[in-house]
């Protein structure tokens, strides 16, 4: 399954508007409805980049009025068929759909909802043969490829109602894909259901609340997923359903549900067991005859806290069963290592979450690089404009710069082949839609001290081209690279954020931290498609495809690897000595770990490591599940920062 990126190319302000409650709805406890997450507001500029749903299709938001046409066209508007790439804006409304709203495209939609709470595409009650309230492919079973890109779902509320056999949201999304700040509620059979059809992944699902399903989420038979603060409620058999996929999971809430977790081994094939690496759950008021996670599959567990249940954790792996109430760590298979003294536990660094870049809600504080120069398709550098637009941004102490979406057939890109400083009060560079942006030798975009305090990057993917550069070259400010297809460089000590990126990595200074969720580097590398040289690496949720080294750490670094789905090209050869993983005088672990080929061989070499003059490497032959592989000798975490 080797993805060609271009050839897919080709191819009420708050909750003052919603209805009365149903009885799941009355249910719910109060803070579910006033939290900061779903009042949170997003806003955009009047401009051709934005499709506004009741200004510009004559959607209602009332509730009463059918409103599936106006937002069928708006999906199929937003990833380009018949133009460009654009933004599909939901100001806050109850918006009546009475069929599935359907993707049928393989990139985009960009949807962006006001708030999450005030913002509600509601199923009428009792619909026959509708799957899911929401469908990001146009297929139910197979076979299809794997290039559906860009699904990029945000800040609304799904309501499949009362309908017993409809999910939510059926979530396909490869490579890159955020389902992310949104409200799942409803009487059906999934809330989430990423395992519908097969081959998507690697996506993630970030900051979701989903209430009242027979299951929460389920993700199988898929290529990768990363969860990232996801809470589930009050849904009737499983929270979180693991098989036939791996899956990196944070700061899991499950409440008042019989089993929280299961990771299943489907059809009794070990070798396509759930893989899952959990860090930080919260699992209460579930079946207190049971366990909390029931696993028969390969499981990483640290910082679970599980009340009400009869054990934590029931497994039939050679872990065997962890008691509880609180598991602080969890192996359910020996830890692998190359050197006696390597200890069999992870480096558990310190893990931070995204700094808030609150969204910019006063139109006039954005600035279009468009207005200024930059010109899609033309094949001509759009560095200077780029520039012009963030000078006359930060000179007017406005926000936000963005780049409309771009759509049609190659080339269609914005190209950067020369340096764009981000400085001033700009916080935000953004593309509306596809923000397709190519690098070419030279081409970066950089944060540096005179940047704002935090700087985030939104939706620019070269998307089988050749890469921008994100460079961090700041002593203090933090940078945000959220659904970008980059390469992200580290060369200051300023920290760096990574979220849903199908991107390189090459951190180059010393002591910078760099924290990424869902990570998804491609392609054939001698020395790392993520490089490590003496900075602190945490990724939760990562996917590879290709030949050579995915991940080199070095030079007195330190990698935690927690969730990864690792694709082998079928011809690699048999005395290829590129490791999965390289470890040069440098700390790293891997936990949850799942390498796959339908090919003749699997890598060869899947850990090098060397400390001083010895080396050594590992030689798993075949699919591997490791729960926990380390590469270091249990020196203390942390470095005072």
């Amino acid at each position: 399954m080797v993805i060609t990126r271009r050839e897919a190319a080709l191819a009420l302000l708050c909750l003052s508007v919603a209805a009365p409650a149903r009885g799941w709805e009355r249910a719910r406890p109060a803070r579910a409805l006033t939290a900061p997450a779903g009042l949170a507001r997003v806003a955009f500029p009047r401009d051709p980049a934005v499709i506004d749903a009741k200004r510009d299709l004559g959607a209602k938001g009332d509730g009463r009025t059918d409103d599936t046409d106006a937002l069928q066209r708006g999906l199929d508007m937003s990833c380009g068929i018949g133009g460009s790439s654009r933004v599909l804006y939901l100001p806050n409304g109850v918006y009546r759909v009475t069929r599935g709203l359907v993707v049928s495209h393989p990139v985009g939609p960009w949807v962006y909802g006001e708030t999450r709470d005030g913002v509600v595409l509601r199923l009428d009650a009792g619909v026959q043969g509708v799957t899911a309230v929401l469908r990001t492919h146009p297929r139910e079973t197979g076979p299809t490829s794997a290039d559906w890109f860009m699904r990029n779902l945000r800040n609304f509320t799904v309501d499949a109602g009362d309908n017993p056999n409809t999910d939510g949201i059926r979530y396909y999304a490869t490579n890159s894909g955020i389902l992310r700040n949104v409200r799942v509620v409803g009487r059906g059979r999934v809330g989430v259901n990423a395992g519908f059809l097969d081959q998507s992944g690697p996506n993630l699902v970030q900051d979701v609340l989903v209430e009242g399903f027979e299951t929460g989420i389920l993700t199988q038979w898929i290529w990768g997923q990363t969860l990232s603060r996801v809470t589930i409620r009050n849904c009737r058999r499983v929270g979180l359903h693991i098989d036939a996929n791996a899956v990196g999971v944070e700061g899991l809430v499950v409440e008042n549900t019989p089993l929280p977790v299961l990771v299943e081994l489907p059809n009794d094939w070990g070798h396509w067991s759930g893989v899952a690496a959990i860090v930080g759950a919260r699992l209460t008021g579930g079946d207190p005859s049971g366990p909390a996670i029931r696993s028969r599959g390969v499981l990483y567990a640290r910082n679970v806290r599980a009340s009400g249940f009869r054990t934590a954790i029931e497994s039939s792996t050679p872990g065997g069963n962890a008691p509880g109430p609180v598991v602080a760590e969890y192996l359910s298979h020996p830890a692998g290592r190359l050197f006696e003294d390597a200890a069999p536990r992870s480096l558990a660094l310190p893990i931070r979450r995204e700094p808030d870049v609150p969204w910019e809600t006063n139109p006039s504080r954005w600035v279009c690089a468009n207005d200024f120069g930059a010109v899609a398709g033309d094949n001509l550098d759009d560095t200077a404009a780029i520039q012009r637009a963030i000078d006359a941004a930060a000179a007017a102490r406005k926000t936000t710069v963005y780049l409309r979406g771009v759509g049609g057939p190659d080339p269609n890109w914005y190209t950067v082949d020369g340096e764009v400083r981000v400085h001033g009060s700009v916080r935000h560079v953004l593309g509306l839609g596809f923000g397709r942006v190519l690098g070419g030798p030279n081409g970066r975009f950089v944060v540096d001290d005179r940047s704002a305090p935090v700087v985030k990057f939104q939706s620019i993917d070269s998307f089988g081209g050749p890469p921008v550069q994100i460079i961090n070259r700041s002593s203090r400010s933090a940078m945000v690279v959220e659904s970008c297809g980059v390469r992200i460089v580290g060369e200051g000590s300023g920290d760096i954020f990574a979220t849903d990126c199908p991107s390189l990595v090459d951190l180059r200074r010393p002591g910078q931290r760099m924290w990424a969720r869902h990570l998804n580097p491609e392609g054939t590398d001698d020395v790392g498609l993520v490089r490590n040289a003496g900075c602190d690496l945490w990724i939760l949720g990562m996917k590879c495809e290709g030949k050579g080294v995915r991940i080199r750490t070095a030079e007195g670094g330190r990698t935690e690897l927690l969730g990864a789905f690792l694709y082998s090209p079928g011809d690699i050869a048999e005395d290829d000595a590129r490791p999965l993983f390289d470890v040069v005088n440098a700390s790293a672990t891997f936990a949850g770990v799942r390498e796959i080929s339908f090919g003749a061989r699997t890598f060869p070499v899947k850990v090098r490591e060397r400390r001083g003059a010895e080396e050594r490497v590992n030689r798993d032959q075949g699919w591997i599940g490791w729960s926990l592989f380390s590469a270091w000798t249990g020196a203390p975490a942390g470095r005072g920062r």
